[in-house]
């Protein structure tokens, strides 16, 4: 038969305290720190109103993480109503409680394990401000940061996030709404317009923009794009126009919304997958970009000859650590710009992902070069592209002579198929090929790719 395990001795405090709201209240003060997580949180499940409002007031960590509390909708609607009713008292006042340094209500989804974590209510999210001094020489009080990820529909927003949209906005600049990933869905800007206009859009770390089908909306959010000068990771996913355009408006539409990538100055991750509204513009995005991506990603788009001799001439792409161009169909371009992006990036770039590129024997041998001075590659993707038993061996023997003794280079390919090849490169013993499948044609051809296996992957 098992016991019961007896309550702690802080439980039996929590739990006496809660039993007389007033008494609770009235001891804030002298409760430990360490003890506010527990008791706010059997508060708020509770619904003992005074006691979550008094704490709101007094909390002693930088960030209250609410959104790991977050189970129920209904629930939760109460409990963020009564908390920014506290945080009302606290804006309020002249002076703050000299035990309260709530600088950011999180409203973030979180697992709520994390509750039990002292390090969740440190600062979180966004950048801190530098304290600002008034004439007198005191510290200026600084606005209340309300942290949160939003998803933008075409449809309004819930009902809480309406209440909390609006609450923000009657506060009249005492608190801040931040936001550090932004997801766009088909975004209708009659519904949202007020949103981007309350929002922080300092604090956007990271964008998300997917299913664009009206131009329109490129250009009517172009310049709330502009003011997102903090975003580090921009993913635009499946852009195109269901009517039809003039060249000229679309020429505007795409100037509007390219020119604001000049004002991304923090930009390091751009992924561009499926975006054939920009098709034959592309060009155009990496020139306003200046700033050095460590990542690019252009997958499955149709280029124009023009987007493919001058994606390696712009500064953006000179320094990359990650370059994919997957399922982008490279078999009638040049293999020019290609090497060029390979040189120009050799000391840096650590990936490469050419999966379903459909590249030939000769476009892989004039990259061969390019590709051998990139020291610091670790994964190199090349399923989906077709090349001859005499190039895969030039690929391995070539490439395993720039890299370490220690090191092994794993080819492996997408069947069980063996190939004779498995066995001449038993007397290479940092070389080891795995699964190569023969198909048919006038040349003896294998598909394959690389992937991480082991020590190194080429």
């Amino acid at each position: 038969m098992s016991c019961k395990t007896p309550p702690t001795l802080q439980e039996l405090a929590e739990n006496s305290l809660l039993k007389n709201q007033d008494l609770a209240i009235s001891a804030l003060d002298d409760i430990p720190s360490l003890f506010f997580p527990s008791l706010f949180k059997k508060a708020c499940r509770n619904r003992y109103v005074g006691i979550i409002k008094a704490m709101v007031q007094v909390w002693p960590f930088p960030s209250l993480p609410l959104g790991a509390m977050i189970s129920r909708k209904t629930a939760y609607r109460r409990i963020l109503e009564i908390i920014l009713y506290g945080l009302d008292a606290l804006l309020s006042q002249k002076v703050s409680h000299s035990r309260c340094k709530l600088k950011v209500l999180d409203l973030r989804v979180m697992p709520l394990k994390l509750w039990n974590r002292l390090p969740v209510f440190g600062t979180a999210g966004c950048s801190e401000n530098p304290a600002v001094v008034g004439h007198s020489g005191t510290e200026v009080k600084q606005p209340v940061k309300v942290l949160v990820d939003l998803v933008l529909k075409e449809s309004p927003l819930d009902s809480t996030e309406s209440f909390l949209v609006q609450w923000v906005d009657n506060r009249n600049g005492l608190v801040r709404l931040c936001c550090c990933k932004l997801q766009i869905w088909a975004m209708s800007m009659y519904y949202h317009r007020k949103l981007l206009e309350i929002l922080d859009l300092d604090s956007v770390q990271e964008l998300r923009m997917y299913c664009i089908s009206n131009p329109v909306c490129l250009l009517n959010f172009a310049p709330y794009l502009g003011r997102m000068r903090n975003v580090r990771c921009l993913i635009l996913s499946h852009l195109w126009q269901t009517f039809s355009m003039t060249p000229v408006e679309k020429q505007q539409v795409i100037t509007q919304f390219t020119s604001q990538f000049l004002k991304l100055k923090c930009l390091q991750i751009l992924h561009l997958d499926t975006v054939f509204f920009l098709e034959g513009h592309l060009d155009e995005l990496f020139w306003w970009l200046k700033t050095p991506l460590e990542t690019l990603s252009v997958i499955d788009c149709n280029l124009s000859k023009s987007d493919w001799f001058h994606i390696s001439e712009f500064q953006c792409t000179s320094q990359l650590k990650h370059l994919n161009l997957k399922w982008v169909k490279l078999t009638h371009l040049s293999p020019e710009p290609l090497r060029v992006l390979l040189l120009k990036s050799a000391s840096t770039l650590t990936s490469l992902d050419l999966e379903g590129c459909q590249m030939m024997d000769s476009q892989l041998s004039a990259i061969l070069p390019a590709l051998r001075c990139c020291t610091q590659l670790t994964k190199f993707n090349f399923h989906g592209n077709y090349i001859s038993m005499p190039i895969l061996r030039e690929l391995a023997y070539n490439v395993v002579k720039q890299k370490s003794q220690q090191s092994k280079i794993r080819f492996i390919p997408s069947c069980s198929h063996h190939s004779g090849l498995e066995f001449e490169a038993v007397s290479q013993p940092h070389i080891v090929f795995v699964d190569v499948e023969r198909t048919t044609g006038e040349q003896e051809q294998v598909l394959f790719y690389a992937i991480c296996s082991g020590e190194y992957v080429l």
